[in-house]
């Protein structure tokens, strides 16, 4: 790994502080000494130098509003596309910058137009806003028998082959399927999914492929030219240390003219570029953050050693968290996890109402978010891995969970799973 030089001394050519991975690098981060963010991908944590960063853009719109709107602003993000089109391996026309993966998501579904007889594929472990967005287009654009999902299994979620063959079961059942989404990392569960083959074989099927990639860039190398998707989104600043929030979206160039944002403003009936770019008077100051978070990276470590860090740790602390629990890890081929894994919960937690009252008992008493979820009849959690992070972390999350367990009484909860399970 490479000695970390202190970001803003950098600047002024200042050399100070040199750190490893782990613990060293907390200082770096504004994150409460007492909190264990097992659960980084969620929301990410940008470091204190890119909250300064993100203090100096919105003070040069402050110092004159009009020059920043009307000439900087444009010439800013123009230059912030340039050089992330390099890290992600594109043609800097083909992307955008949005608040978030749920405004890209919504901007292509609401975009798209289709025949009564033409269908939308999805997989069962979705994200719970690509699942409502889907809902809410089956029955204002769409119709509820246009859009199919495909159940996945312990199984198919790690095997390619065999979800492929799952997924032409059904393809074989339909005519007319026009898209299909699916995740590069899913949320719940944390399954990385070789998105290359996928594609391919739905290019061959003249099926139209959106790629839900909320939890890719930073976390895993992404070259969009090789992956060559029709639609793909990403949020920066669940792994890319960027201020919240941000995300890119791409779109191949023969589709641009198809996709239009939320939004109506002024660059309607203009470029793909000028339609996304101004949607109204609001801060770009996190969409630049983008910038510095990539250079903050490469003060840490180059980009193999952050990805490699990150993926071993949530390996080991899966393994390790199973072994404390006396259980197993969802996923057992470590090239389908990434920087995320999933570990049964010991064998007491065998209903939702006590998954339920488990979840409630380590936010309110033990300061822990740990998210957890039913998949394929068992109980769950999933931990994230990160560059602050370190193996006895889990270890102490570990025995929390054990002694929490022990010290609970599980009464049954009377309102609804829905009221207390929201991950991202």
């Amino acid at each position: 790994m490479k000695e970390f030089i202190f970001p803003s001394l950098i600047l002024f050519g200042i050399i100070s502080f040199v750190y490893p991975f782990g613990h060293s690098l907390l200082p770096l981060f504004s994150l409460d000494p007492s909190y264990i963010n097992i659960n980084h991908g969620s929301y990410g944590s940008a470091p204190k130098y890119i909250h300064d960063k993100l203090r100096e853009y919105q003070m040069k719109a402050e110092y004159n509003p009009d020059r920043w709107f009307r000439i900087e602003i444009q010439n800013e993000m123009n230059k912030l596309r340039n050089k992330l089109s390099k890290y992600v391996n594109c043609d800097p026309d083909d992307l955008v910058i949005l608040e978030n993966v749920s405004a890209g998501i919504n901007s292509i579904l609401r975009s798209l137009k289709f025949q009564s007889n033409e269908t939308i594929l999805y997989y069962n472990i979705a994200y719970g806003m690509v699942k409502l967005t889907l809902q809410y287009v089956s029955t204002e654009i769409f119709t509820q028998e246009q859009i199919i999902q495909i159940e996945l299994d312990h199984q198919t979620i790690q095997n390619t082959d065999l979800l492929l063959k799952k997924t032409q079961e059904i393809l074989n059942k339909l005519s007319n399927v026009k898209l299909i989404i699916f995740d590069h990392i899913s949320s719940t569960p944390a399954v990385r999914f070789d998105i290359e083959k996928m594609i391919k074989f739905f290019r061959r099927k003249n099926i139209l492929t959106i790629v839900d990639g909320a939890h890719a860039i930073g976390g895993i190398e992404l070259n969009l030219k090789e992956l060559d998707p029709d639609f793909y989104v990403t949020n920066t600043h669940k792994w890319l240390y960027t201020h919240r929030s941000s995300s890119l979206l791409y779109v191949k160039k023969d589709l641009q003219k198809f996709i239009h944002p939320i939004i109506t403003s002024f660059g309607y009936l203009q470029s793909f570029q000028n339609e996304f770019f101004w949607l109204g008077t609001k801060d770009y100051s996190s969409y630049l953050t983008i910038s510095d978070a990539l250079d903050f990276r490469q003060t840490i470590a180059n980009e193999t050693e952050i990805f490699s860090y990150n993926h071993q740790l949530a390996i080991q602390a899966g393994n390790l968290l199973a072994q404390m629990w006396n259980s197993s890890v969802l996923i057992s081929d470590e090239k389908y996890l990434s920087t995320m894994n999933n570990i049964e919960l010991p064998f007491i937690i065998d209903t939702l109402d006590k998954m339920n009252i488990l979840y409630q008992n380590l936010i309110n008493k033990h300061n822990i978010f740990l998210p957890m979820f039913e998949f394929d009849k068992k109980f769950y959690c999933r931990i994230s891995a990160q560059i602050y992070m370190e193996l006895n972390d889990y270890q102490t999350v570990g025995h929390i969970v054990l002694n929490a367990i022990s010290n609970m009484k599980f009464v049954p909860f009377l309102k609804k799973k829905n009221d207390y399970f929201r991950f991202v």
